[in-house]
């Protein structure tokens, strides 16, 4: 019998050592994988909450960008009435100048008599303007495209989520979203505290509406500023600073433009009178009476301007 046969037939085991050895090895390896699974354990958790702290802060922004690419006003496309809307000096226009006499949100009708919506800036976070963004949700709705928005950093309730806190409910500073889409054109004050707000971003710190100056090449917060600044907006920045899911302070810019192209409304009819626009503007203006708007019924006349 050879050596090689008499090895393979041995009765012998492994040592104790060897077998101590061995385990000591396999604890290595295990602790190994075990790191590795919770490093990419907590790897995907904080994705997932850095993907969260993400859509909500891109879903407030596109929010604003969408109401915003469809801000509205006659001067986008035309030009101011030139005539006197005084029904003593302009009888033509008698029937139509209480539409705009002492009005909270137009402030006069452009040539054709359409009303020129008037955009607020309060403070410097706190914006109210026209946009054709509006969306019927029910069948037969009386509401148009035309509808007007407010953004502003109100209160919120939520859940407060830090050590030792146990669930509890605290206040915090939040962006928030308010829609008035029922009769635009009527004279009556927007029913801001009555209205129900929608909360698009949480934990806000500091909020900050900027808007272009053509003539200067500058951003602006005071829209006194700007030629015609609280009717026609070219381009809006919006600086906010929040705080993510984690406490950490996370700042972001944005600059917002709407879809008119930027051009200057030229006279469409050669010769046109300031007679002639009073013309317009009384034809335009008085649809708008008969049928409760000052543009003609439901905004008709005013989307006819837009499309």
């Amino acid at each position: 019998m050879n050596q090689s046969s008499s090895i393979l037939r041995s009765e012998e085991g492994l040592t104790l050592l060897e077998i101590m050895i061995a385990i000591v090895l396999l604890a290595f390896v295990m602790f190994g994988v075990i790191a590795i699974i919770d490093n990419s354990q907590n790897t995907k958790d904080r994705t997932i909450q850095l993907d969260r702290d993400n859509l909500q802060i891109e879903t407030a922004m596109s929010r604003i960008e969408w109401d915003f690419s469809q801000v509205w006003s006659p001067l986008y496309f035309s030009q101011k009435f030139l005539g006197t809307l005084d029904p003593s000096t302009n009888p033509g226009v008698e029937e139509v100048a209480y539409l705009y006499e002492s009005h909270p949100r137009f402030r006069q009708p452009s040539k054709e008599g359409l009303p020129i919506p008037k955009f607020l800036l309060r403070e410097k976070n706190e914006i109210i303007f026209l946009t054709t963004s509006n969306r019927r949700k029910l069948e037969d709705q009386k509401q148009s495209h035309f509808m007007w928005v407010r953004y502003y950093v109100g209160e919120s309730t939520i859940e407060d989520t830090t050590e030792g806190a146990g669930g509890e409910e605290k206040i915090v500073k939040s962006l928030m979203r308010q829609v008035f889409p029922d009769d635009p054109w009527a004279k009556e004050e927007l029913t801001i505290d009555t209205t129900r707000s929608a909360v698009l971003l949480e934990n806000i710190q500091n909020l900050e509406f900027l808007f272009w100056n053509k003539a200067t090449k500058k951003w602006e917060s005071n829209l006194a500023t700007i030629v015609d600044g609280d009717a026609l907006w070219r381009g809006m920045q919006v600086n906010l600073t929040w705080l993510d899911s984690k406490g950490q302070e996370r700042k972001t810019s944005r600059w917002l433009r709407p879809l008119w192209p930027s051009v200057i409304p030229q006279d469409p009819a050669p010769g046109a009178t300031q007679g002639g626009n009073q013309g317009g503007a009384q034809a335009g203006a008085q649809g708008g009476a008969q049928g409760g708007t000052p543009a003609g019924g439901q905004g008709g006349g005013a989307e006819e301007g837009v499309e």
